[in-house]
């Protein structure tokens, strides 16, 4: 696993009562003080909206074990 979302993944759940995941389209960083946005796609609770996340939410993902990534869909 790597320190931030990457672009082509997808995060999930693995518990599917929790039906969340985030795909990563792209990733960019502040112009002043450089922290990292993901941006992409979250699906929660069956409905997908567009999202951002940062350096923080990382982090907290990664502290509760939701961080598993696989290899977004083409198409």
């Amino acid at each position: 696993m790597g320190d931030f979302y990457e672009p082509g993944h997808t995060y999930s759940e693995t518990n599917p009562a929790y039906d969340w995941a985030f795909r990563c389209d792209t990733v960019t960083a502040h112009p002043e003080d450089g922290e990292r946005t993901a941006l992409g796609w979250r699906r929660f609770k069956g409905v997908w909206e567009p999202y951002a996340y940062g350096e923080d939410d990382w982090d907290l993902h990664a502290l509760v074990g939701i961080n598993h990534p696989q290899e977004a869909p083409r198409g």
